[in-house]
Parts: structure tokens; C-alpha cells; sequence
């Protein structure tokens, strides 16, 4: 008879998370080994994996789960990795659109069949990939696959910018240096501003790119 699948769960809503991994348990062929939180629980976590369950959003100061997903493999090198989230996440798993083997993507959605969610799990487990096609790079707004482009303290640094605080007290909210924000900062406008012209007030439409971003990544009936 063959083993169970071993399952790592992450999701920041415990009620969602209680839910879900309620359901998985109760799966056969499914071992939830843990189902946390965070990401830095999710590092934590000890013994032998084949596959995490990973929400993409995980809290402003916290790794997403793509960025989590390579986390995980670093420790865990033939782990599948199944991110379940409504945002536009074409480039899920950082390979710039050319699918990685191992990656798969479920849309986070009120109807969702645990049975399909099992089957991907399962697949993904054994290294295969399943890619919904409302993943389509065509389907992405410009301003969401630019934010996808951020690194986690980018993402950080902007959220708080979106404040109207300047750089020096984001800097001390991060415990950075001034010049390390403001070299974030630039790096920030030019991902989020390809085309910016010339004269145009860099953060303030860097601001409003990064909030129609996150307006753009609002997730469903689940909480997010």
C-alpha cells in the first residue's frame, strides 16, 4: 500500500486554515504534517515533506508564498509546491512564465472541489505541474505583474510609502539605513514605472501603481 502524501499548509487566516486543513485530513492518502501560519513557521517545520499548500498572501512583512515555495525547496529539494490564492500570479513560480516542473497554481475561489484540489496535490507531489488557466500571463493587469516583480522588502518599503511617510521614517520603522531605503525606493520606481516620462513625480505615481496593484490582487470570499 502506498504512503500518504505528506502536507505542509500555510495560510494566515486560521479560520480558512482550520477549515481547510480539516478537509485535507479527512482526505485518504493525506498526512497534513503541519499547518501554520507564517512563513517562518513553515521553515520551522521538521521531518520529511512532499508537497506544501501555500497561500500567495501572507501579510505585508512576511514572504509570499512563491517567495516561501523557494524557501522550502532550498530545504526540501523534491517539494511540490501548490499556490492557491485569487491574485494574478502568472509568474508563480519566478520562472518568467516558462513553467517549472513541481509548481502548480489552484484559483482560490468559494466553489473550490477539494477532491480537484487533492488530485493536484497529489500530482504535484510526484512532480508534475497543473496550471489553471486563469493564470494566463494575458489575463495579468500591467500594475499586478509589475508588484510581482517586487522583492518582499520592496513590497515592505512601499506600503509604507503609500502613507505619505518619507524615507528617513520608513527607515527607521525598518531599522534600514536612509540610503538603503532610498536606493529601494529608486528600484521601486523603476519596476513600477517602466515608461515614466520625464518630469513625472516618480513617488507619487509609483504610489498609485502599487495601490492599484493591491486593489487589483483583492481575493475573494475567503477574507484576503
Amino acid at each position: 500500500m502506498p504512503r500518504d502524501t505528506r502536507l505542509l499548509y500555510v495560510e494566515d487566516d486560521p479560520v480558512l486554515r482550520t477549515m481547510l486543513s480539516g478537509v485535507l485530513a479527512q482526505i485518504p492518502g493525506f498526512e497534513v504534517v503541519a499547518s501554520v501560519g507564517t512563513a517562518e513557521e513553515a521553515l520551522a517545520v521538521e521531518g520529511p515533506l512532499d508537497v506544501a499548500l501555500l497561500d500567495w498572501a501572507l501579510g505585508p512583512d512576511s514572504l509570499n508564498g512563491v517567495e516561501l515555495g523557494h524557501e522550502l525547496r532550498e530545504q526540501h529539494e523534491h517539494l511540490g509546491v501548490v499556490i492557491l490564492s485569487q491574485h494574478y500570479a502568472w509568474d508563480f513560480h519566478g520562472a518568467r512564465g516558462s513553467v517549472s516542473m513541481g509548481w502548480s497554481y489552484v484559483e482560490k475561489r468559494a466553489d473550490l472541489d477539494y477532491a480537484y484540489l487533492a488530485k493536484v496535490l497529489k500530482a504535484t507531489a510526484t512532480g508534475l505541474s497543473v496550471v489553471e488557466p486563469s493564470m494566463q500571463p494575458d489575463r495579468a493587469p500591467a500594475a499586478v505583474e509589475r508588484l510581482s516583480q517586487l522583492s518582499a522588502r520592496q513590497r515592505q518599503i512601499m506600503s509604507i510609502a503609500a502613507t505619505g511617510v518619507d524615507a528617513n521614517i520608513i527607515a527607521e520603522r525598518l531599522d534600514l539605513r536612509p540610503v538603503s531605503v532610498r536606493k529601494e525606493l529608486s528600484e521601486c520606481y523603476r519596476i513600477l514605472l517602466p515608461d515614466a516620462e520625464s518630469g513625472t513625480d516618480l513617488r507619487t505615481a509609483a504610489v498609485i501603481a502599487w495601490l492599484e496593484g493591491q486593489r487589483s490582487h483583492t481575493l475573494d470570499s475567503y477574507g484576503k
